[in-house]
């Protein structure tokens, strides 16, 4: 068996911070897996009112195509086409293959393939442009959060250098 990249493993831990599928016990121990700066349990609330839920819905949109105002039909048939060269197929969790969660489950896939193309074309278009959404907007709440897109960022280039 080949060893798995770091960069795959790290974008794997952040689909568990971003996925609406994961319980609180994943999504606690992806957060202490890469090591953020706030405990967990100090931004559990803030995290689940900004990305999950709020009160007119989550502040920043985990899905790319609502986050980046691009049409959804598009950013998932992209996404749909990087799963099928992959040979990626879905299980038991049915998210929009655009939610930012399933996404870096895609792109750790395409790290741990050796994609090159993929990689810089998926974190070009999709990822690092959510990043700088994301960031704008948890700046301009001045948000104890804003450290979570700057080290998902990081994390994104790691993994294409």
């Amino acid at each position: 068996m080949t060893d798995v990249p770091e960069a795959a493993l790290a974008i794997g831990a952040w689909s568990h911070v971003w996925s609406s599928a994961v319980g609180v016990d994943l999504r606690r121990a992806a957060w202490e897996a890469l090591e953020l700066p706030e405990s967990f349990e100090d931004c559990k609330q803030e995290y689940w009112n900004v990305f999950q839920v709020g009160s007119d819905g989550p502040r920043i949109s985990l899905l790319l195509h609502h986050a980046l105002g691009r049409p959804g039909s598009s950013v998932r048939e992209d996404w749909l086409r990087v799963m099928d060269h992959l040979g990626l197929e879905w299980n038991n969790i049915h998210l929009p293959p655009d939610q930012l969660g399933a996404a870096c489950e895609v792109y750790a896939c395409a790290i741990a393939r050796n994609e090159p193309m993929l990689i810089e074309e998926l974190r070009a278009r999709y990822l690092l442009p959510w990043c700088e959404a994301a960031r704008a907007i948890l700046a301009g709440d001045n948000s104890r959060l804003a450290f979570l897109p700057e080290h998902f960022e990081q994390d994104l280039r790691a993994a294409g250098a």
